[in-house]
């Protein structure tokens, strides 16, 4: 279900911005964006889940960029 507009974490506006830039579209749709918006706030979870794991199994208690550049790796495998 998506987020309210409070709920959301990463804000629509940077992701039309993303989208422009990345894809070089000139017109982006409001829901284009927010649906961007909702998977890369879904994907950023799993990463930040999967790089705690990593963390906790070390014995460590700070998430370090390693950590994340770890857990992406084994996600987009």
């Amino acid at each position: 279900m998506p987020r309210s507009k409070k709920e959301r974490i990463i804000p629509v506006a940077p992701v039309d911005r993303l989208i422009r830039k990345a894809a070089g579209a000139g017109r982006v749709s409001d829901k284009g964006a927010e649906k961007l918006a909702q998977i890369l706030e879904e994907v950023g979870e799993l990463l930040a889940k999967r790089a705690y794991e990593i963390t906790d199994h070390t014995g460590r208690k700070t998430i370090t960029d390693k950590d994340i550049e770890l857990a992406y790796k084994q996600w987009s495998r």
